[in-house]
């Protein structure tokens, strides 16, 4: 036994004493994986929803600096990893450029470059390579014509894509939890509609100066609609929700669908499935990365979400390049 899965030992333990205790009414939940992604799924929403009426700031705060590193590794793991596209050499070495090149600032349009090696790389027919290229070529010619525009809507854009990869590449085979995105979709509608607002005064959310931030500041990155203040601030919740949602899909529901074990996974073989995709040096790597993105946090909040922001800058067109190659091989690889 290694040292972490010693160290994980009591908590497998414990986890195991919860289990037992809970087991009289929560049994179909540890055995029907069905159902249970279908609660998690919907009360993860529900949460994400109240978090964004009672502290929209502390979300959009924190949310980056604590989950941002964590959600980044399991964008890594369940689009590159597990269906080993990083063995497919030339994919990964061509896509991987244009990626890298986001760290540097480069704008949508280069970013969206790695979709070419995806799709022209992938194993499907040339009509449908030629349709999906022609979907990167339309976002190409806006994203010149319109980079910051593009670049925004790629921000609030890939909380959607997250759920609708969740839901076609690991949900196609069943319905069950149909309740999620629908959830999510009205939850978005509520917001749009002001349903925030009068909730928001009650609570007292508007400020939050421990964040260092404030809605102004979110509104300038997130939607600078001049004249439209209204829809401005409710833009910037709908962002708070959905980024929250967001890091569920990629933290628990692709997680609880992509293993072949049904019943939940006890720590230990956590650890081992994560040695297993990673190695122990890039876990290690990401720990501390992790680690060093939440210390920063605590000197300066606002910077640290910026900070990560500039580091998560790759994974819009990660998630957009693999989605291109699943849409042309028609299959999660």
């Amino acid at each position: 036994m290694s040292t972490v899965e010693a160290l994980l030992a009591p908590a497998d333990a414990l986890r195991a004493r919860l289990y037992r205790l809970a087991a009289p009414w929560a049994a179909p939940l540890f055995a029907d994986r069905e159902r249970r992604v279908a609660w998690l799924g919907g009360a993860g929403v529900a949460f994400s929803f109240l978090l964004t009426l009672a502290v929209p700031l502390w979300s959009l705060a924190l949310g980056p600096v604590l989950l941002g590193v964590p959600h980044l590794v399991a964008d890594l793991r369940y689009l590159v990893v597990r269906p080993g596209l990083h063995r497919r050499t030339a994919l990964a070495v061509l896509g991987g450029v244009p990626l890298l090149a986001t760290w540097g600032g480069a704008g949508p349009a280069v970013g969206l470059l790695a979709m070419v090696p995806a799709i022209l790389g992938a194993h499907g027919s040339w009509w449908r390579k030629a349709g999906v290229l022609s979907g990167w070529a339309v976002l190409t010619v806006l994203a010149l014509g319109f980079p910051t525009g593009s670049q925004l809507a790629l921000l609030h854009g890939h909380n959607v894509l997250a759920v609708a990869l969740w839901w076609w590449a690991w949900r196609s085979r069943h319905s069950r939890a149909w309740g999620v995105p629908l959830l999510a979709a009205g939850g978005t509608v509520a917001l749009l509609l002001g349903v925030a607002e009068p909730v928001m005064t009650a609570l007292g959310a508007w400020t939050a100066p421990a964040t260092g931030t404030s809605f102004g500041e979110f509104v300038e990155q997130l939607a600078p609609l001049k004249g439209h203040p209204a829809l401005a601030l409710r833009l910037v919740l709908t962002f708070a929700f959905l980024q929250s949602v967001h890091y569920g899909v990629w933290l628990r529901l692709v997680p609880e669908e992509d293993r072949t074990r049904a019943a939940p996974r006890p720590w230990r073989a956590t650890w081992r499935a994560l040695v297993e995709d990673f190695g122990v040096p890039a876990l290690v790597l990401f720990g501390v990365l992790a680690l060093a993105v939440a210390t920063s946090g605590l000197m300066d909040l606002r910077e640290a979400r910026l900070g990560y922001l500039q580091l998560a800058a790759f994974h819009g067109y990660l998630e957009l390049a693999v989605a291109a190659l699943w849409l042309v091989e028609g299959r999660r690889t």
